[in-house]
């Protein structure tokens, strides 16, 4: 009896892992996945930055930049990496697994859909001007806190300040702004079109996959701020401030899988900017497999050379 209950784990076992084994895409290339005409370098002036004595302060030149620091992917399957384009595990937990897949899209209304997200460091540029060493690398599967909405209040329980009608209207004005390129760091309950920045899980209410896999992506950024992963490189000249509030306009990104789309634009701008043609069911993009997504992910650098 045990020979076979172990046989049949086994074999269960394999049957979970061969959906994820059976998936492959284009791996990130820094090259083409990076558009680096997003990067914008502009220098605007002199500054000066204080310094313990005998020194007092030093004098730099300032410079601002969008450096592409980190690839998001968020994805419909546990332990696929759309980044790696191949999986790097599996499990036998269905609630790993995301939910409101392309196919079923026909036949599935008003779903909330779930992802899974990961977050890869692209310490490319960390020499340029503004020295940074906060890559962030993050694995949801592994994060319970992620994949239970109730778990994750622990870690933002003002939560509870935005969950009424009256706040969640009040992201349409976040909406429209972000939709002009302009988002509103005033609202950081707000992700533009993808509707709430809370809870800081996978699960998204929202069925338009697309859309909300951006928000899903964006949730991830805003809880490595929390749990002070990263830090804001553009909140003071003079060092790099976490802020466990997000600054939303510090940050844009572009999708790259299952295909690439430009510009970058605020988190939560209406996928109807890119997403004709990215996702097609059974198919995807031409660079990976359908509801796995890639999102390269630019913050803004703002420094006083004289201050890494």
């Amino acid at each position: 009896m045990k020979v076979k209950t172990l046989a049949l784990v086994f074999f269960l076992t394999f049957l979970s892992g061969l959906n994820n084994w059976s998936k492959a895409g284009t791996p990130f290339n820094p090259l083409t996945d990076i558009h680096y005409s997003e990067i914008q370098l502009t220098f605007l002036g002199l500054c000066i930055c204080p310094r313990p004595p005998p020194i007092f302060y030093v004098i730099g030149e300032i410079w601002t930049y969008w450096e592409p620091f980190a690839a998001v992917d968020t994805v419909s399957t546990p332990f696929y990496s759309a980044f790696l384009g191949a999986s790097f595990g599996g499990s036998l937990l269905d609630e790993l697994g995301g939910t409101n897949a392309t196919q079923d899209a026909v036949n599935i209304a008003n779903e909330a859909t779930f992802s899974q997200a990961h977050s890869y460091p692209i310490p490319l540029l960390n020499w340029l001007l503004c020295n940074r060493y906060d890559y962030p690398f993050w694995i949801s599967e592994f994060d319970v806190q992620w994949n239970n909405d109730e778990l994750s209040v622990l870690i933002h329980p003002e939560a509870a300040l935005y969950a009424n009608p009256v706040m969640q209207m009040a992201c349409m004005a976040d909406a429209t702004a972000t939709n002009l390129g302009a988002t509103l760091d005033l609202m950081p309950w707000c992700i533009g079109s993808g509707g709430s920045a809370y809870p800081m899980t996978g699960s998204i209410q929202n069925d338009e996959i697309t859309q909300a896999n951006n928000s899903a992506a964006a949730r991830l950024i805003y809880k490595l701020n929390r749990v002070f992963m990263i830090c804001d490189p553009a909140e003071s000249l003079c060092g790099c401030q976490y802020t466990p509030i997000w600054i939303k306009s510090h940050y844009k990104t572009h999708v790259v899988r299952p295909g690439s789309r430009s510009p970058a634009w605020p988190f939560g701008a209406t996928s109807t900017y890119y997403n004709s043609g990215l996702n097609v069911p059974m198919v995807g993009g031409g660079l990976g497999p359908n509801d796995q997504y890639l999102w390269t992910v630019y913050r803004r650098q703002l420094c006083c050379t004289c201050c890494d």
